[in-house]
């Protein structure tokens, strides 16, 4: 009766454990048990919570080096490969680039199917022919090239000059009525008739589908044409625009391969590559695709 009340009392309060070679008992507490175990429970969590901890780091890493860095250098290098006269970009045609690259100014780098894209007499266009634009300070102009104009202004601005523009993208059909509107002009002023009215206004104003302000990539500042060059605004343009990518559209004796008497309140968006290269080699616009086409 007693082995079996001492049986159970061990049970219930102590544990014996056998311990060494010569078979020595000891009896632990129970509150000496419970320690045990809370430690062995928070030396467990706190190795969890160590793993857990390198692996959250691990993935932050990894995320960072793909969505980021790698995309970075890529696009350094690639950009750094460029020369003038080449293509700026890898892509084969199209409008639509699967992975933009961008240039040491921040701005997208297009391929020449974009970059050089024109519409002229010899390349004209229809009404159907309607570019995605948005609004840049008051005019539209391709979407594509926004951050470019958004930039050119805001380091005029930095400079002390207010770049304002009075045209952008111009539809065929407006285009029309501001063909016909230099025509009638110009048979009331000269007294010239229809026919003659019509090839003399070709010189000022392109006929529709014959405009590049219908590509979307023109912007026109706004001045005197005629004094437009010996203004401050023109000599700015002329020391910093290229590093924006854009070239004057139609220079003075570039007539014969504009078809457009000089006017350098127009601006051409060609990328600041093929800016540098057309102002390298004093080309307009039609002058250096010929030439690119040549080599």
């Amino acid at each position: 009766m007693y082995k079996k009340k001492k049986k159970n009392y061990l049970k219930n309060t102590d544990r014996r454990i056998d311990i060494g070679p010569a078979g020595r008992n000891l009896f632990i507490s129970k509150d000496k048990q419970m320690q045990d175990r809370s430690a062995r429970r928070i030396h467990g969590v706190m190795r969890a919570v160590s793993v857990l901890g390198i692996l959250v780091v691990v993935t932050g890493l990894g995320l960072f080096m793909f969505g980021y860095l790698i995309p970075y250098f890529h696009s350094e290098f690639s950009v750094g490969e460029e020369e003038p006269g080449v293509s700026e970009n890898s892509m084969s045609s199209g409008w639509e680039s699967s992975i933009p690259l961008y240039n040491s100014m921040g701005l997208p780098v297009y391929e020449d199917e974009i970059s050089l894209f024109v519409i002229n007499s010899e390349k004209p266009v229809g009404a159907d022919y309607i570019p995605d634009t948005v609004k840049v300070n008051e005019v539209q102009v391709q979407e594509k090239i926004a951050d470019a104009v958004r930039l050119l202004v805001s380091a005029a601005k930095s400079d002390g000059l207010a770049l304002n523009f009075s045209k952008g993208y111009v539809s065929y059909e407006n285009q029309a009525v501001l063909f016909d509107k230099k025509v009638e002009e110009l048979q009331k002023e000269q007294g010239l008739t229809i026919v003659m009215a019509r090839s003399e206004a070709q010189q000022f104003v392109p006929m529709a589908g014959q405009c590049d302000d219908q590509s979307g990539m023109c912007v026109t500042v706004s001045g005197d044409p005629e004094t437009f060059p010996d203004s401050q605004t023109y000599s700015w343009l002329k020391n910093n625009m290229g590093k924006y990518g854009f070239v004057f559209r139609y220079p003075a004796d570039k007539e014969d391969a504009t078809g457009h008497i000089a006017d350098y309140t127009v601006l051409r968006y060609v990328g600041s590559v093929h800016a540098e290269a057309m102002q390298q080699r004093s080309m307009c616009l039609e002058e250096y695709i010929s030439y690119l086409n040549s080599q």
